[in-house]
């Protein structure tokens, strides 16, 4: 299986799911349908299948990470590792939505209405401090590679963070219900956002390790 017809499964999947989570949204509040059928594909729930299919990606992405520091200079490897470590915790509170913890409703009175859902002040505040971490490393990377980093990491954080506040915005200053087509579709479409990042990571990942090591073992061998 090539990278490209990989990318193409993923965002291929990718979109069915978001479509699922569109269907149940309108089924939910446009005819009143058992939300309860429709949870399994909700992609703002834990514990179902969007969940699960992007804490795999992660996971994927983890791996490769890994594998790709096992070939890698001195002076790179303890910068591969550390990401490796950051997308199995990526992994990890994707699906058990870790960061949910540090939502505080004493403290939204104090704060914009964007900014509702707090979690985003320290997540937000570690993104700016990695950021800083792996520039280094980022302009050690070639231009391809580095361009393909930062266009995943700029469409992942448009979802999950961007996407998040627009959402609270909207939902606090009473634009929109939190309960609504309105907010579903904002919640589907962070997460799809999230999903293409992670998937433009992983093969980009892939394609590096290749140049590397000349194919990836998964289940199945992978080359460009």
């Amino acid at each position: 299986m090539t990278t490209h017809k990989l990318r193409a499964i993923l965002l291929y999947i990718s979109g069915t799911l978001f479509a699922a989570h569109l269907v149940g949204e309108i089924g939910t509040y446009a005819f009143d349908a058992d939300k309860n059928w429709l949870l399994p594909f909700n992609m703002d729930r834990e514990f179902n299948i969007p969940t699960l299919f992007s804490s795999t990606i992660m996971l994927a992405c983890a791996y490769i990470l890994n594998e790709i520091k096992k070939v890698s200079e001195k002076r790179s490897f303890k910068d591969w590792g550390l990401l490796s470590k950051i997308f199995i915790f990526l992994a990890i509170d994707e699906f058990f939505q870790i960061h949910e913890i540090f939502i505080i409703p004493d403290l939204r009175p104090y704060l914009s209405p964007a900014l509702g859902s707090t979690w985003v002040i320290p997540y937000t505040a570690l993104v700016i401090y990695l950021g800083w971490r792996f520039s280094k490393f980022l302009r050690s990377l070639e231009k391809y590679t580095r361009q393909k980093f930062l266009q995943s990491a700029g469409i992942f954080l448009s979802g999950a963070v961007g996407m998040e506040i627009v959402g609270s915005y909207l939902v606090r200053t009473g634009i929109i219900r939190l309960h609504s087509i309105w907010y579903g579709s904002i919640t589907g479409l962070e997460e799809l956002l999230e999903l293409i990042g992670l998937i433009i990571f992983l093969t980009a990942l892939a394609n590096y390790l290749i140049k590397k090591n000349g194919t990836i073992y998964l289940r199945a061998t992978i080359t460009k």
